[in-house]
């Protein structure tokens, strides 16, 4: 069986969109507990937890494979989160001005580019026996 998932991670030193646009989602959508920062890649990888290692995969497989990959950075920003769905279930009233003033954030303070990493991860386990 293998499964396939994606975690949205930054790393030190690289622009936090989040942090850029935080005002924004709390104008727009007030309360939302949803809306936050994505943790750092180094943490991801070496988590026991989620996505990460498992010791023991119960008796009907074998030791998982984990494996990670670096999947996405770059633009056009504002249309990627159209595709999440917690943008998606906002009313189009409070959706689209909010991503407008992102991606207006993003051209005036982020320089037009706004890195959003991804890993994508995939897990691996073979029957048992």
């Amino acid at each position: 069986m293998a499964l396939l998932g994606n975690v949205v991670v930054r790393r030190p030193g690289e622009p936090e969109v989040y942090a850029e646009t935080a005002d924004l989602h709390q104008r727009f959508a007030p309360g939302d507990p949803a809306w936050g920062h994505p943790p750092l890649e180094v943490d991801v990888r070496s988590t026991d937890e989620g996505w990460g290692l498992v010791e023991d995969p119960g008796s009907l497989f074998g030791p998982t494979i984990v494996r990670w990959y670096p999947r996405f950075d770059g633009g056009g920003f504002a249309d990627l989160l159209r595709t999440h769905s917690i943008y998606r279930t906002l009313d189009h009233d409070v959706r689209e001005p909010l991503l407008d003033a992102i991606a207006e954030r993003v051209r005036t303070r982020m320089g037009d580019r706004a890195p959003r990493r991804y890993l994508s991860v995939l897990r691996i386990g073979q029957r048992a026996g």
